[in-house]
């Protein structure tokens, strides 16, 4: 009861610094437009899937060893903009009837209700999910690697200790998903509506995250190292004790956002906004806080800094 009012006044706080009130805020927060949840049984619809036209091969670097950097943007030293994300998802990727879907959902909701004692676990590794109709599907502990999520509809989806890595969900529906725990490193998020979903402790390491929508997103113990979140809106998120090390947070939205004991440690957030943000023992050390919008000078100096902090010029 003590830590719920403890993070209740928290809350308070950070809205009370950008001038609002929890009602009023809740007012002025746009509408989102969130299907029903399905609660028994999970329709599953599927769009045609044109075949990718074939293309030529992208050229790599000549260099040894050289590889791609999931999630990484241009050059950060010059301010490139990020590559636009183009991809139709992983390749060779399995694909499966709307029956047969339905099946294996029906028996690793089995698997979960009888604790492994009955049903199958979804083994859905490199499916072709792409445009489903999935809300509040029973997905805990499934094996999701490498999956095509594009654009599909995923609200309030129970993806608890699930196997995501590598899984693309460009342009989805997630709102209220829960992800707590989740493996989701290397995985594509690029504008996902991720408002008020869990995921707390979940691992996303090197994920792509740009111009995605978390606002009020759970992302206690978060693992967020290298992760690219350039644009996005992270309003009023709970990011305490999150490792953020190397983070790309250009441009992103942190007003109110809880980053107390967080570590953004070498974290570019260059044109971030910060109005509001809790910043109580947030390590920042090394970090380019260069053009950061609304930090005040209290609120650094809750932080852990050091000479190779980039501090902003302009505090108030």
């Amino acid at each position: 009861m003590a830590d719920e009012e403890k993070k209740e006044g928290g809350v308070r706080r950070r809205l009370m610094s950008l001038g609002r009130s929890k009602k009023g805020e809740e007012e002025a927060k746009p509408k989102k437009k969130v299907g029903k949840t399905v609660k028994k049984k999970v329709i599953v619809k599927k769009k045609a899937v044109k075949k990718p036209s074939k293309e030529a091969p992208p050229k790599t670097s000549d260099k040894p060893g050289s590889q791609p950097v999931p999630g990484a943007g241009g050059d950060p030293s010059r301010g490139d903009a990020p590559p636009e994300h183009k991809s139709d998802g992983p390749k060779a990727l399995r694909e499966l009837e709307t029956e047969e879907l339905e099946q294996i959902l029906e028996k690793h909701r089995e698997w979960i209700a009888t604790k492994s004692q009955e049903g199958v676990r979804a083994e859905l590794a490199k499916t072709n999910l792409r445009e489903s109709y999935l809300q509040g599907a029973q997905l805990r502990g499934a094996d999701l690697r490498d999956c095509n999520f594009q654009k599909s509809e995923l609200q309030n989806a129970d993806f608890f200790l699930a196997d995501l890595r590598g899984a693309d969900f460009l342009e989805s529906l997630m709102q209220k998903a829960t992800l707590k725990r989740a493996k989701m490193q290397g995985c594509s998020l690029v504008g996902v509506r991720l408002e008020e979903s869990d995921l707390e402790g979940a691992d996303l390491e090197k994920a792509d995250l740009r111009n995605a929508d978390l606002r009020e997103a759970n992302l206690e113990d978060a693992n967020l190292e290298r992760a690219n979140l350039r644009g996005a809106n992270l309003f009023m998120a709970e990011m305490s004790n999150a490792n953020l090390k190397h983070a790309q947070l250009q441009s992103a939205d942190l007003k109110g956002a809880n980053l107390m004991e967080a570590d953004l440690s070498s974290a570019r957030l260059t044109g971030a906004k910060m109005q509001g943000a809790e910043l109580m023992g947030t390590n920042l050390q090394g970090a380019d806080l260069m053009d950061v919008e609304g930090m005040t000078a209290d609120q650094l100096d809750e932080a852990e800094t050091d000479d190779t902090t980039i501090k902003p010029l302009d505090m108030s």
